[in-house]
């Protein structure tokens, strides 16, 4: 086996049948609060500008500010449609503060840091979110700060071109207090969410992102100021005006070492650790033949269901004759609205989907330019692989399905009586209802070995990453079609490769359930 600590790390995270309840219980006097709490007077105020009637945070009605669309407007409404407060529970010690990007156990563990460079409105410098007051709270200012984040992603031309970045880091302690060394795999998920939604606002707000994982990580903690045992830096997005193409030379990805396959516990610490970049960038790696090319030719899947021609028509960006382009449905044409109202599903009635409602879905999760929701952010999609355990799909017989992102077609891998494949489904999902009774469930895999040739340890950021930002627009997209969704990041990983027929080389990422909402 390839000497890796990302390999490692997931081995040892992995649940299991037998062990999955030795956990030792939560100190809830230990619960970490999760956000940040800022003490200042010299925040910029962009509550506002939000076009709310009245306004959450201010109480007061809406005002003249609240139909800007640039300038405050613009970075009020983006940063509110990434993560900002959409509805409040009230329990103990604190209020649950619910938000645009869903979290696992509502632990929130992004934060994100802006960085603003010639833009309109802001000093130049670097903010925190405050996200109980939507406010930016100053905390360096100067023109350096974006000099030294330019210079931290290796000159990044998309980013030294962009008046706004955001930073995404995570917050170790506050997802390991329940989840443990489990928990750099909910982190990096939840940062993928935040990044999925950064980047849906922004297409629906005139303009484009570019993200990366191409940084020094030391360099990137040095212009934060971060203490890199309690957060680190996952991602940099960065915002532009216009829809063009983004600036070149530009990269996403770059490999860092790999580690010792044997590693001492704290894992979720070594691995982020091991996974660091230089500060002298790592050298490209040549692309050989993509995993799913390699899937297809050794496992003989072929044919199966195309998909496009079912999902387009509720999406068509193509004009008809008269001209005039339709109006956009579900996920393309609502986003914001969308982001502002999601809820994970909690239930589902076990009844079936359209074959329409999972093409959509599926079209808008790996194909949103052909969905009609612009260039997405990702990291390394090629390294991620997408199976359907189809429960109940009208016009699907049920079974597992190998989604082919080429042809975008369902490629048959077996077969499974309906009962038997909800079963396995529930089971697969700790026992949760939520896998039986959904309609399908999105499985996203790796073969993480090769993955980790191709990118070293921080592999296993990028599929995570890549995996959640899918998994929100997965999300978003079936709550656009009348379905509910749930992203499921606990689940016993062997037992999915066996039960479901998936190639025991992959790696289980990432479950996401789709049902009719009870």
């Amino acid at each position: 086996m390839i000497m890796s600590t990302a390999i490692q790390y997931h081995e040892a995270t992995k649940y299991h049948p037998e062990t999955v309840g030795n956990h030792p219980g939560l100190d809830w006097a230990k619960m970490p609060v999760p956000f940040k709490v800022w003490d200042t007077e010299a925040a910029v105020a962009l509550a506002p500008y939000l076009p709310f009637d009245p306004n959450p945070f201010t109480g007061e009605a809406a005002g003249p500010e609240a139909v800007i669309s640039d300038g405050l407007g613009l970075v009020s409404r983006w940063i509110y449609h990434t993560c900002g407060i959409t509805a409040l529970v009230p329990q103990e010690p604190r209020p649950l503060f619910l938000r645009a990007n869903p979290s696992a156990g509502g632990l929130y563990p992004a934060e994100i840091h802006l960085i603003a460079h010639g833009y309109a409105g802001l000093e130049d410098g670097l903010y925190g979110y405050d996200l109980q007051g939507h406010r930016l709270v100053p905390l360096w200012s100067g023109a350096d700060i974006h000099a030294g984040l330019v210079e931290a992603c290796y000159g990044n031309a998309a980013v030294a071109a962009a008046p706004l970045s955001l930073v995404v880091t995570g917050v170790f302690e506050r997802s390991r207090w329940r989840y443990q060394e489990r928990a750099y795999r909910r982190i990096l998920l939840d940062a993928g969410h935040l990044i999925g939604n950064a980047g849906l606002a922004a297409h629906a707000l005139g303009g484009r992102t570019h993200a990366t994982t191409a940084f020094a990580d030391e360099a990137i903690e040095t212009v934060l100021r971060l203490d890199p045992d309690t957060e680190g830096a996952l991602a940099v997005v960065s915002w532009s005006p216009g829809q063009g193409v983004s600036e070149r030379p530009n990269w996403t990805a770059l490999p860092s070492p790999t580690g010792p396959a044997q590693v001492d516990p704290p894992l979720l610490d070594a691995l982020h650790r091991q996974s660091r970049l230089p500060r002298q960038r790592p050298a490209l790696v040549a692309r050989g033949e993509t995993q799913e090319l390699a899937l297809e030719q050794r496992y003989g899947w072929s044919g199966g269901t195309a998909l496009r021609a079912i999902a387009v028509p509720a999406t068509s960006l193509a004009a008809p004759a008269t001209g005039v382009a339709p109006a956009l449905s579900g996920l393309a044409g609502d986003p914001l609205g969308l982001i502002r109202t999601r809820r994970s599903a909690r239930s589902f009635t076990g009844k079936s989907c359209s074959l329409a409602q999972l093409a959509e879905v599926l079209l808008a999760a790996i194909d949103p330019v052909e969905a009609g929701l612009g260039r997405q952010p990702a990291f390394d999609r090629s390294q991620l692989m997408t199976f359907v355990a189809v429960n109940a799909v009208d016009g699907l017989a049920p079974g597992v399905y190998y989604l082919a992102p080429d042809t975008f077609a369902l490629r048959l891998v077996r077969t499974v009586v309906q009962e038997q494949m909800q079963a396995g489904v529930r089971f697969l999902c700790l026992g949760q209802d939520l896998g039986g009774d959904a309609a399908f469930v999105v499985v996203h895999t790796a073969d993480l070995a090769a993955a980790v040739r191709a990118n070293g340890d921080r592999a296993y950021r990028l599929l995570h990453l890549d995996a959640g930002i899918i998994g929100q627009r997965l999300d978003l997209a079936a709550i656009g079609t009348g379905l509910g969704a749930s992203g499921i990041g606990g689940f016993f990983d062997d037992h999915i490769t066996d039960q479901l027929g998936v190639p025991r080389e992959q790696a289980v990422v990432y479950l996401t359930c789709v049902g009719v909402p009870g």
